[in-house]
């Protein structure tokens, strides 16, 4: 008797998974989707004819009126019925902190959350995002290329991730959150949870900006103003010396295009920022009309944050702040309305933003909401879609439903240009969420995840 080979000789079983990576998805198969409400964002109206959309591949292929699309319709085995409901693009949410995970009462506890337990968190905050209609993020501090990777393949569910990695603060600036200790701030972060580094001085800047690209940052993020949360500056401070603010902002663009944006509340912070090169400005509460012309006439980009100043006055989130933190909240919550609607009358390119902390991420939609109260419905859905594609370098293939476009999609039983606040109801109105051409989150018959 022959002994026996190793490994065997005969035909072994055939398994799938035996590939580097088994999480990654094939592309998504053909699916076309008939008798489609289209909302065209551009133009604020919904295509008057009953729209069919075809998809592969995680993109449009064609949109057509679906009375002359009779042979897909015969096809039955990949056609789903939309039954006149609404098809909107994907929304992309401009401002959000990921790791910022429920699990701590405060924002003083929740840093003490180990850097892999936040990471982990952070699963649950981007699957919920994903099933409120959210298919693109744009996180300002704390996620990271690892996180936007994990997305991508698979690994885990969520919205598509831009991230800046950690932002870039001066000693005592508003993303400095570690303690007041002689040589504690040195450096990058420890082992806890953090969402900025410090850097004082060109030197340390453009090590700190170099070290973030290299990580992987999608754009740069620096604490040009105080802030709200942090314990050290006024809301007024103005922070980083004109040449570390340039040397952030031309290293950025010198590696590869990247965009610096800046946390900044103030006129006097605003200009300062994009006097020195900074093509963003986060928040932008107390802003003045000379310098909203300023952002018009530079093409700066403005992502205001409401929702979150009104979250933090009602319980049980109205402990998460230090008292300190609950005035500053308090003053820029009192103008964030009356500087939105100058920076829309003005003519300033808005994104959505919401800019909410651990549980309070339940909010996001409320941000619809609050912005109708000065705008029209129309404006704020275009701030959620076209304009922050845009931003983020995705015009054409976000925010958009059209040819060519990727498959992101939302399904609404009602009309978002008459009522932008059905998407601060998404238990009612929102059906389904469809990413690069998947079904991700509720229902449609014919259409399996």
């Amino acid at each position: 008797m022959s002994k026996p080979t190793y490994p065997p000789t005969y035909n072994p079983h055939v398994v799938p998974s035996l590939v580097p990576k088994p999480w990654v998805q094939s592309p998504s198969a053909p699916i076309t989707l008939i008798n489609c409400k289209v909302v065209d964002v551009i133009n604020g109206k919904i295509i008057p004819v009953l729209q069919s959309i075809k998809l592969e591949a995680g993109k449009i292929l064609s949109i057509s009126p679906t009375s002359d699309d009779t042979q897909t319709q015969q096809d039955s085995s990949n056609v789903v019925d939309i039954d006149g409901h609404y098809i909107c693009p994907g929304l992309i949410d401009c401002h959000v902190h990921i790791i910022h995970t429920p699990g701590e009462p405060t924002i003083a506890q929740m840093r003490q959350v180990p850097r892999e337990l936040a990471a982990l968190r952070s699963t649950y905050v981007l699957r919920t995002m994903l099933t409120r209609g959210f298919t693109t993020i744009r996180d300002l501090g704390g996620a990271n290329k690892l996180i936007a990777n994990a997305l991508e393949e698979g690994v885990i569910s969520g919205p598509r991730l831009i991230q800046c990695g950690y932002v870039i603060s001066q000693t005592g600036g508003h993303g400095d959150s570690l303690p007041s200790i002689s040589g504690a701030n040195e450096g990058c972060c420890g082992h806890v949870y953090s969402s900025g580094r410090t850097a004082d001085g060109v030197p340390a800047v453009l090590k700190a900006v170099r070290e973030e690209i290299k990580a992987g940052a999608d754009f740069i993020k620096l604490m040009i103003g105080g802030g709200v949360a942090s314990p050290y500056d006024s809301i007024e401070s103005i922070q980083f010396t004109p040449e570390e603010v340039r040397a952030a902002t031309s290293t950025a663009w010198n590696s590869g295009r990247l965009i610096c944006t800046a946390h900044a509340y103030t006129p006097d912070a605003i200009r300062y920022a994009v006097d020195n090169g900074v093509k963003g400005i986060e928040h932008g509460n107390l802003l003045d009309e000379p310098t909203a012309q300023l952002l018009k006439e530079k093409g700066v980009w403005l992502t205001p944050t409401l929702a979150t100043y009104g979250a933090f006055t009602r319980p049980p989130f109205d402990k998460v702040l230090p008292p300190s933190g609950m005035e500053k909240n308090k003053y820029v919550m009192t103008r964030g309305l009356e500087s939105l609607k100058l920076a829309h009358e003005t003519g300033v390119q808005i994104c959505f933003g919401t800019d909410l902390l651990n549980s309070m991420h339940a909010l996001q939609t409320e941000e619809f909401s609050i912005r109708s109260i000065v705008l029209p419905s129309e404006a704020i859905l275009r701030q959620a879609t076209v304009n922050a594609a845009k931003m983020l370098g995705f015009e054409g293939q976000l925010g958009v439903i059209a040819k060519d476009a990727i498959a992101d999609m939302i399904v609404l039983s009602k009309n978002p240009l008459d009522d932008i606040t059905i998407l601060d109801r998404p238990e009612e109105n929102l059906l389904a969420v469809i990413k690069e051409g998947r079904l991700v989150s509720g229902q449609l018959e014919g259409f399996s995840a």
